[in-house]
């Protein structure tokens, strides 16, 4: 399978699901209301796992 075969079958894929596209509503309930709180008050303890979950969603690179 050539790459731009696979492209298009992502795009297909995408387009089918919109749910699975990277950003802020794929969020779990938990993971938001941590999120928010981090936001309010950053905590140099957890900076890593919010960033990892902004990049995840692709909110930050």
């Amino acid at each position: 399978m050539r790459i731009r075969e696979i492209e298009t079958r992502i795009m297909r894929l995408e387009r089918k699901t919109p749910g699975f596209l990277p950003g802020p509503d794929r969020y779990t309930d938990q993971e938001l209301d941590a999120l928010i709180t981090w936001l309010k008050e950053p905590d140099p303890a957890t900076e890593e796992w919010a960033a990892g979950l902004l990049r995840r969603e692709g909110m930050i690179q």
